[in-house]
């Protein structure tokens, strides 16, 4: 099954947003799209030269709703940020076509571990990082898209690598979290307030 790895992961996600994050109207909010995204994968649209999973939409909303709520001087660095590694993003969409000798090793697990070291090393702000994910992952897939429609004559959106490379990156990110915050509860409680982010 093409989105097995997809399903595991998101499944995860949810579980994590639902029974380990503080009950708020943001938690809930964040459980309920994780869900509705895993319906929509599989449903297909076709809008004259356009063909995209309706999960696609889905995720577009989440990140710039998700952006926008962000505080100031958080949101104009992820905006940047994501600008850079949409770029990034697309240019692995792309380079599927040439089948490198890095992708010998997956094609989804080299472009996922990547994108989140970038992530992690680039942007310390743990709450903000999963926006930056949603942002850069949405309009990456558009950005290759429309660079491959001159060959394939159609815009295709959202395909099962871009949901399997996207799960795998928020799961890595969620990982590297509970590890930061379990680093600076090592350290001492009074550098916690340094790795601020998803209320788990």
């Amino acid at each position: 099954m093409e989105y097995a790895l997809f399903f595991w992961f998101a499944w995860m996600l949810w579980i994590i947003a639902t029974f380990f994050m503080k009950r708020t109207k943001r938690q809930a909010f964040l459980a309920a799209a994780i869900l509705i995204t895993i319906i929509f994968v599989p449903i297909t649209l076709t809008l004259s030269v356009v063909e995209l999973s309706a999960a696609y939409g889905v995720i577009m909303m989440l990140a710039c709703l998700w952006t926008g709520v962000l505080p100031a001087a958080h949101k104009w660095k992820v905006i940047v940020l994501a600008a850079a590694l949409m770029l990034l993003y697309a240019s692995f969409q792309l380079m599927v076509w040439y089948n490198p000798v890095i992708f010998l090793l997956g094609e989804t697990w080299i472009p996922a571990v990547v994108l989140s070291f970038v992530m992690v090393f680039f942007h310390g702000h743990s709450e903000s990082r999963y926006p930056l994910v949603l942002l850069a992952f949405a309009f990456g897939e558009l950005i290759a898209a429309v660079t491959v429609m001159p060959l394939t004559g159609n815009l295709y959106l959202a395909d099962v690598h871009f949901y399997n490379t996207l799960a795998t990156v928020l799961v890595l990110l969620v990982c590297w979290h509970w590890l930061e915050q379990f680093a600076w509860r090592l350290v001492g409680t009074g550098n916690a307030k340094r790795s601020s982010g998803l209320p788990l």
